[in-house]
């Protein structure tokens, strides 16, 4: 269920002192140190890693790894096989029912295009559709039309419409440009798509230059929504169905986004950020047009169900309280919840009227686990584990820690125990998140657990900026690379070792994406005095990441970037190339050779610094993967080499 988080802001989109004590449940130490299970099965991607239940619930359809070969299981509801679909080493990025009669794989594979007047890598999605079915051929999505550029842009959902089943993807329009078959229009175009039989029909015009566009489809496979950004002012509107403008206003970083309809069907939400209020909100608003209405107007969202007609069932708050629209209730899906203490839990998938729902959890003594319930009787039955090699005392103990920053800022962080030793005096990893703007939260985390296995205590910082809390924390990190989103890590460390946890002289520091910046900024801007430092598809030269990003963006997104990075900031100043001289201790990067969200080239150029400065530094390239390490062989390759650089530099006993 859960797997390292890579997402980096702009991708796609003084030391402080700890003055507060810590909040630390006490935890039971084990009796007993389990033997230390090989690195692969920490590296290994999950052996069940998704599961979604068909409209009916007749069906649930799991995507599975084995022996490094993906498939996906079909079940029926008393859990026997009915299909099995190998789909081989596909870097698979989702599952969903059409209907109760095929499976739409979503996936995305590197590759280069001829975009506009050059050829353009990227990391490009596409989908099939793979029917129960025997004597029905698997369908690809824009493969068989010419007019259509062979990737997917966007998807929208799946609706019936007159008895048969439509996805609808956005895509590129093709033709003749220069001798040969190029995107003509630099905006995607939404497409209905038959998915019995991949035939293809325009349904919206793409946007205009400097505009962006989306769409709420409604549940009979009709535009119900269109919503307009002018991405150099930021200004935008909303036109139902008809054309009419229902909601117009500002927002000078793009942050507006359709929801989906209510439960009536009959008006539409959307979520915006508030500027004057700080914090994001939900609104409703009939289609025919009326005055906006604030809904969820004191809750934290966590997350949002969604029927497969496009609507807002209800939310589950970050209270763990369910929460189903226009005043309806799932006692046992709120009793699920309120029940649920032993770690981390989700609603992943349901039935448009949640009769029947998978779940996955993970936490203490849980390396992921899978459920089905029947929320009418409450009873459930087990799908499968994420990692059945990785269970009992081999998982080490996971809880959530609280201290304060020199500014009074109240810091969480997650803490992970090496099993069958005393929480006292540890040597520690400390593992940084990327986004930044995403969190880590008290369930399984493989590299965590990795290093767990190997004797570490592993902190991992929800520092300021992180989306654990609400929008002002967010908020919090901004204009803060490299300044207080840095001393909120090392503050973490100092904190764990006041209480006597950690060592705070047997540390090391490990991140990838955003972390991976924060693992160097954390032995140059600032020295820890960590022993060793681990960069994993990283970003280190700020002025040159930026550029890359930036390069024919738009204005909201560069006032967005502005916003986090701070304006006017001498981009040197955080900046570990700029600042190698000052490397305190040995470096170890990694990276993928096909990363197309942070370049390859970042690596080289930190390599390159910290030689020119005469710093020890080791690169190791690894070919043919992605940003976010999806093939076992790399993640597993990446995992040997931190590890063991860590216990070189740090070693555990």
């Amino acid at each position: 269920m859960k797997t390292k988080t890579f997402a980096l802001i702009g991708a796609k989109l003084g030391m402080l002192a700890a003055t507060g004590a810590i909040a630390l449940a006490a935890v039971p130490a084990n009796t007993q140190t389990p033997a230390a299970l090989p690195i692969e099965a920490y590296g290994a991607l999950p052996a069940l890693e998704e599961a979604v239940i068909s409209r009916s619930g007749a069906y649930t359809a799991m995507l599975m790894t084995a022996n490094n070969q993906r498939q996906i299981l079909v079940v029926d509801s008393s859990g026997a096989p009915v299909k099995q679909f190998v789909v081989g080493d596909a870097k698979v990025r989702g599952i969903d029912w059409v209907g109760d009669e095929a499976i739409l794989l979503r996936r995305t594979e590197t590759d280069t295009v001829a975009y506009g007047t050059g050829q353009n890598k990227g990391e490009w999605a596409r989908a099939n559709v793979l029917p129960l079915d025997d004597n029905r051929d698997v369908v690809s999505i824009f493969a068989e039309q010419r007019s259509i550029a062979n990737f997917v842009a966007g998807f929208d959902g799946i609706r019936e419409v007159e008895g048969r089943w439509k996805g609808f993807f956005r895509g590129y329009r093709m033709g003749r440009r220069s001798g040969e078959d190029r995107i003509l229009h630099f905006r995607p175009a939404l497409f209905s798509v038959d998915l019995s039989t991949g035939e293809a029909e325009q349904v919206a015009y793409p946007a205009g230059e400097n505009e962006f566009r989306s769409w709420l489809v409604g549940d009979e496979g009709k535009i119900v929504a269109t919503l307009f950004i002018d991405q150099k002012s930021g200004s935008w509107r909303i036109e139902n169905e008809g054309g009419k403008t229902i909601v117009r206003d500002k927002q000078e970083e793009g942050r507006i986004s359709l929801v989906g309809l209510d439960a009536s069907g009959s008006s539409l939400i959307y979520r915006s950020y508030d500027d004057d209020l700080a914090e994001t909100t939900y609104l409703t608003l009939p289609l025919a047009g009326g005055e906006p209405r604030e809904v969820w107007a004191d809750e934290e969202v966590h997350r949002l169900i969604h029927g497969d007609d496009g609507r807002v069932l209800g939310i589950v708050s970050r209270s763990r309280e369910v929460m189903l629209s226009e005043g309806q209730e799932n006692p046992a899906l709120s009793e699920l919840y309120a029940k649920w203490t032993a770690g981390d839990i989700d609603l992943e998938s349901w039935t448009p009227d949640l009769s029947a729902v998978v779940f996955a959890t993970s936490g203490n003594y849980d390396s992921g686990t899978w459920y089905r319930m029947d929320t009418t009787s409450g009873t459930r039955a087990m799908l499968g584990l994420e990692r059945p090699f990785v269970q009992g005392l081999a998982i080490g103990k996971i809880q959530t820690v609280e201290f304060e920053a020199s500014d009074g800022l109240t810091i969480e962080a997650i803490l992970t125990l090496p099993s069958g030793k005393e929480a006292k005096d540890l040597p520690v990893v400390v593992l940084p998140h990327g986004g930044p703007t995403s969190r880590d939260e008290e369930a399984f985390d493989w590299w965590a657990q990795a290093f767990a296995s190997r004797g570490y205590a592993v902190i991992q910082p929800n520092f300021r900026g992180s989306t654990n809390l609400d929008d002002s924390f967010v908020e919090a990190g901004d204009g803060e690379w490299g300044g207080k989103m840095q001393t909120d890590i090392g503050d973490s460390l100092r904190a764990l070792a006041e209480r006597g946890i950690v060592d705070a002289d047997r540390a090391c520091i490990v991140g990838a994406s955003y972390g991976g910046y924060s693992a160097l900024a954390g032995v140059t801007i600032h020295q820890n005095g960590y022993r060793c430092a681990v960069g994993v598809n990283g970003v280190y030269d700020i002025e040159d990441f930026f550029r890359y990003e930036l390069s024919g963006q738009s204005s909201i997104l560069s006032r967005g970037i502005e916003r986090l990075v701070g304006e006017g900031t001498n981009l040197d100043a955080i900046s570990p190339t700029a600042q190698a001289s000052k490397a305190s201790a040995p470096v170890l990067l990694v990276h993928g050779r096909d990363d197309t969200v942070v370049p390859f080239a970042q690596s080289v150029l930190m390599e390159d610094a910290l030689q020119d400065a005469g710093k020890p530094v080791t690169l190791i390239e690894l070919k043919g993967e992605d940003h976010w390490l999806s093939q076992a062989d790399s993640r597993t390759a990446m995992l040997k080499a931190a590890v063991a650089f860590v216990e070189k530099h740090n070693p555990a006993d």
